[in-house]
């Protein structure tokens, strides 16, 4: 029978959890298996254990950020009944209590600075973006999805770009209403707002 110290079941996520602060401090270039060792605060060979390769477990940290994408829209799109509750969980994922902090800004940022080199990472980014697609698609058009998509990246990197001006919120809620209120014949979700209205 093994004495001393339990199996620590946290760790692995703990590595990815250090991973990605020490990227959102450094960018993608900072993470070592040294400094992310120190971050988390587990043993230098545990990070080969669980990681055999660094690139490795930056992808897998870059990863979960789809998780990200839970509270801060998806959730709130399922809740939604009307276009206006579409248009107000958009404007919160956007400049609200469920947007993203400029530091998640500057990682989400740095997936697509390296995703334009990097195969790997190109696939994390290109997975975030499709499920982006699938809640928004619950609501809106498949163009109108990508259009919103577009546009809700769009200004996060202008806050990003613009850390001491905040957005207009009026011009932020019109430019989501626009594109949530053109045609979508066939949509269920514009369907069912047309037949309560």
């Amino acid at each position: 029978m093994r004495r001393g110290k339990p199996n620590d079941p946290g760790r692995r996520a703990r590595i990815l959890q250090a991973t990605l602060e020490v990227i959102r401090d450094g960018g993608i270039e900072a993470a070592s298996y040294r400094g992310v060792a120190a971050h988390a605060g587990v043993p230098l060979g545990s990070m080969t254990y669980y990681f055999p390769t660094l690139e490795g477990l930056i992808v897998s940290a870059l990863d979960t950020t789809r998780s990200d994408l839970e509270p801060r829209y998806a959730a709130p799109l399922r809740e939604a009944r009307t276009l206006a509750d579409v248009v107000d969980a958009l404007v919160e994922a956007t400049i609200g209590a469920t947007s993203p902090t400029l530091d998640d800004i500057r990682l989400y940022e740095d997936i697509r600075h390296h995703g334009a080199r990097n195969p790997e990472i190109a696939d994390v980014l290109q997975a975030v973006e499709d499920d982006a697609l699938v809640m928004l698609h619950r609501v809106v058009p498949n163009n109108t999805a990508l259009a919103i998509n577009a546009l809700l990246w769009g200004w996060w990197s202008h806050r990003l770009a613009h850390p001491d001006t905040a957005l207009d919120e009026l011009i932020v809620r019109q430019a989501f209403e626009a594109l949530v209120t053109l045609p979508a014949p066939g949509h269920p979700f514009h369907e069912q707002e047309q037949n309560h209205a």
